[in-house]
């Protein structure tokens, strides 16, 4: 048989899910009132969830329910069994999950539930996502930076199931990664709340000026990603889902993308490459890709990182939401009035902007149907003085009063396409298509009217290439129902004839099925009141959809020990870790060139340097790591934030040179790669090494910490989106603290410098710069090329030196700090000013003059 590639599409609301399904797909995501990755979508209540869940399984689709944010300790002991237990009952398909608290929590309480590993895992490497596999995890969600090769060489090491994004938006900072919402405004993308900073524009600034053009507005937001074009590279790559973002999108968004990519992957399915390459380069080509551009597109489109590291073209610079379809050209400028000559064909109801450069300056709303090829005139109103108001616009942030500047040349787009939009709404959301099934119906004299009516097996998807139901079979275990009504009776003047008996129970009308075959075993002199045959067929389709639908619920096998989990958990907390106190720890201090080791060298109290792999060469550590050591002091060696392919490799080699280095006490981890790189190269001797996981690893609950410590791993870092309450129901006194720093927000697969001016690598490795935003906030911006990502950091540091005590009641195993862009005076400033706040107090020190506190107040929501 065939392989089967699994279209995914986003359910923002019910509307949304029925829409896809309608228009193809196999599967959806969608989230549920709590936990979710999009809080601000028009997710399901419980209900409706549980409905939506039964509804999937009579379409003989999957529903995956989203749990995919990080769950404080509250949450995790007392909400998320609760949330869980009903869907699973309901016989939901999967759970999305980043947290591995999550994770564990699911694979102990609900083993029957197949786990998949979210994107905001960060996972990279077949490598990691083996480390999940023993928790029940089926199948991992890829980080969008992976390219081709990078996939196929996790289907070679790898029997988990790949989930690829292959369209829609495409975030500037690796997935699960992200605190700069969070420590913008308090909104952090880890809960489901990012506000999309990212959209918003930026400057790029370095010593001598700006980099970044004028116009060079938005440079932290990337085009969506549309890859229709290369889906047979796609499939050869082992690509088991194709899967499609947009829950925050409208209805006919799902249904338009689900409906072409079921196509297109079915007609390369079937027809092969040569086929293929022939579609994509004709006419019917050209008009699904301007639908999906009418639909929503974010300055035109890319194919992501598929076939490409990084790059100026994959980002729009100049808007960063719907860009719309170019439709005309300004031809005539007559006072107000404009002439545009079409170059697509318009429908009522559409609205266009005008545009000059990048800047759209005049909107309006076609009243009636054009040809393309016909001059469309329009009013643009009066030239408004300079100090004109400028009025906002639902489309794009603010727009000039209309006729301000509008001459020959200028650019028209069309922003909303009505006929497209109801065309959608008509053919997706309003009916739904139909599944289709057999039937058998007995009818002889004197014995009860029977139908069996059966359905799965070889079932068709709805919404592909044919006119009725489309799309190519798969397999599904097949269910058999079997109604009865009264009596057949002799038949005194017209008989019912077989063709008439299947006529009358043909007419499923506007539910969820049709009759693909159907037999009619019955006498020839026969009669069967049509009222009957209409109550057979409901009896029957209700009947077959109970039982689809129950096929897939679930009991639980036994009780659940929920006290007894929490004792456990519990217990494996509260393990000693060699502390005898309260504030009886050290200054840990993470370093990132030798005049910052050199300050933290002159401070007793510093215990442990961690120095970052990717600011130092092989020779460099190895005699840093022998001054620690004659100065008493651990040190460690912090990994790179991101592990691919590439990166893993070189980093082996070198660990594989550093690793027996009696003076290198450790390592400070930061992604599964590198638990997964460690574990494989120490095989039984985890323990000679300290192991440190870095805050990005996420320990949010007492279940997280009991994951990694099922690895070896009891060395943790407090999260830093936690507060101060939030710490002491975790319990820190087996993490690291982090009490200064700028914090890194993003990291990024995109290069800033490259984009603007061109790459930096030829001798100018971890190059800086700064970004400043609309208010004038400044980030500091730093290139990896090591590594090959750019890293973005708060401007402001955080300090905490403050409040001292309540960290010292928190009982940390050490506070961390930690340098970035510090100078050697600077550091020493720090390590001074923290050293009095916990150690001695009373000291006169000079003051920090701007930093930021952080989450250790506030929190998140």
């Amino acid at each position: 048989m065939k392989r089967q590639i699994e279209i995914l599409a986003p359910a923002g609301s019910y509307e949304g899910m029925r829409a896809a399904m309608n228009a193809g797909c196999d599967a959806i995501y969608i989230g549920g009132s709590s936990f979710g990755a999009r809080a601000y979508a028009n997710n399901l209540d419980e209900a409706a969830l549980l409905q939506a869940i039964d509804e999937a399984h009579i379409r003989g689709k999957k529903l995956y329910l989203t749990v995919n944010t990080l769950l404080k300790e509250k949450e995790h002991a007392k909400q998320l069994y609760s949330y869980l237990e009903k869907y699973y009952l309901q016989g939901l398909d999967a759970a999305i999950v980043q947290d591995v608290g999550v994770l564990h929590f699911i694979h102990e309480q609900f083993p029957g539930l197949p786990v998949h590993a979210s994107t905001q895992m960060t996972l990279t490497m077949a490598e990691g996502a083996n480390l999940l596999k023993e928790y029940g995890v089926t199948r991992l969600v890829t980080s969008r930076e992976l390219d081709l090769e990078e996939i196929r060489s996790i289907r070679e090491n790898t029997s988990l199931e790949i989930e690829t994004f292959v369209h829609g938006a495409l975030c500037y900072c690796y997935s699960g990664q992200c605190l700069m919402s969070s420590m913008i405004g308090g909104r952090s993308g880890n809960r489901g709340r990012c506000a999309q900073p990212c959209r918003m524009p930026y400057q790029l600034w370095d010593d001598y000026g700006r980099l970044s053009g004028e116009q060079e507005k938005y440079l932290l937001s990337p085009k969506d990603i549309n890859t229709l074009a290369i889906i047979p590279e796609l499939v050869e790559a082992g690509i088991d889902s194709f899967k499609i973002e947009g829950r925050m999108k409208r209805p006919e968004y799902s249904a338009a993308t689900a409906r072409l990519y079921r196509k297109y992957v079915d007609y390369y399915l079937d027809k092969g490459k040569a086929a293929y390459d022939k579609l994509v380069s004709g006419e019917e080509f050209r008009e699904d890709m301007l639908q999906l551009q009418d639909i929503y597109n974010r300055g035109g489109f890319s194919e992501g990182y598929a076939r490409t590291y990084h790059g100026k073209s994959m980002m729009s610079l100049y808007r960063p939401n719907h860009g719309g379809v170019f439709v005309g050209e300004v031809k005539e400028v007559q006072g107000s009035q404009v002439g545009i000559l079409l170059k697509e064909r318009l429908n009522a109801q559409d609205i266009l902007e005008i545009r000059v450069g990048h800047e759209a300056v005049h909107e309006f709303t076609v009243k009636e149907p054009h040809e393309a090829g016909v001059i469309l005139r329009t009013t643009a109103g009066k030239r408004p003085s300079p100090a004109a108001e400028v009025k906002k616009t639902p489309n794009y942030g603010q727009m000039k009063a209309a006729g301000t500047r509008i001459k020959k040349g200028a650019q028209v787009y069309r922003t909303k396409n009505n006929a497209l939009l109801e065309e959608f709404s008509r053919e997706y959301i309003e009916k739904d298509a139909q599944r289709g099934m057999t039937g058998v119906l007995v009818a002889h004299t004197g014995d009860r009217l029977s139908l069996t009516l059966r359905c799965g097996g070889l079932s068709s998807r709805c919404g592909g290439l044919s006119s009725r139901c489309g799309g190519k079979p798969y397999e599904s275990e097949e269910v058999e129902v079997t109604v009865f009504h009264n009596e057949a009776q002799p038949a005194i003047k017209q008989p019912m004839t077989k063709e008439k008996l299947a006529a009358a129970l043909e007419k499923t009308g506007e539910t969820l099925f049709y009759f693909e075959e159907l037999s009619i075993d019955s006498d020839e002199d026969i009669f069967v009141p049509v009222a009957w045959l209409n109550e057979l067929r409901r009896a029957g389709i209700s009947r077959l959809q109970e039982a689809l639908a129950g096929k897939y619920h679930r009991n639980l096998d036994g009780d659940r020990n929920l006290d007894g989990h929490q004792g456990r958990k519990q217990a494996v907390m509260s393990a000693p870790d060699g502390k005898t106190g309260a504030g009886n720890f050290g200054i840990s201090v993470s370093v990132q060139t030798e005049l910052q080791f050199e300050a933290a060298m002159n401070f007793l109290e510093v215990t442990a340097i961690y120095a970052e792999y990717d600011c130092f060469d092989i020779k460099a550590l190895k005699r840093l790591a022998r001054r620690a050591d004659r100065e008493i002091k651990d040190f460690y060696l912090s990994l790179p934030q991101i592990c691919r392919k590439k990166v893993y490799g070189n980093l082996k080699q070198d660990l594989e040179e550093l690793i027996n280095l009696p003076e290198l006490t450790g390592f400070i981890l930061k992604n599964l790669e590198e638990v997964a790189l460690l574990q494989s190269l120490l095989n039984e001797k985890m323990a000679e090494k300290q192991i440190i996981l870095n805050y990005n690893m996420y320990t949010y609950n007492k279940e997280a910490k009991l994951f990694w410590q099922e690895h070896q791993l009891e060395h943790f870092t407090a999260p830093i989106e936690l507060n101060y309450q939030e710490l002491r129901e975790l319990g820190i006194s087996d993490c690291d603290m982090v009490v200064y720093g700028h914090l890194l927000l993003m990291v990024s697969a995109q290069c800033l410098f490259e984009n603007t001016v061109g790459c930096a690598r030829a001798g100018k490795n971890n190059i800086q710069g700064r970004l400043t935003d609309r208010l004038g906030k400044s980030f500091y911006v730093k290139t990896n090329c090591t590594t090959c990502y750019n890293t973005i950091y708060n401007g402001q540091p955080l300090a905490l030196h403050k409040h001292a005590a309540d960290i010292i009641r928190l009982n940390p195993r050490n506070i961390r700090i930690d340098f970035t862009k510090e100078s050697f005076n600077e550091a020493c400033q720090v390590l001074r000013l923290f050293y009095d706040r916990f150690f001695c107090s009373g000291q006169d020190v000079e003051e920090l003059s701007d930093y930021t506190t952080g989450h250790f107040k506030r929190g998140i929501e």
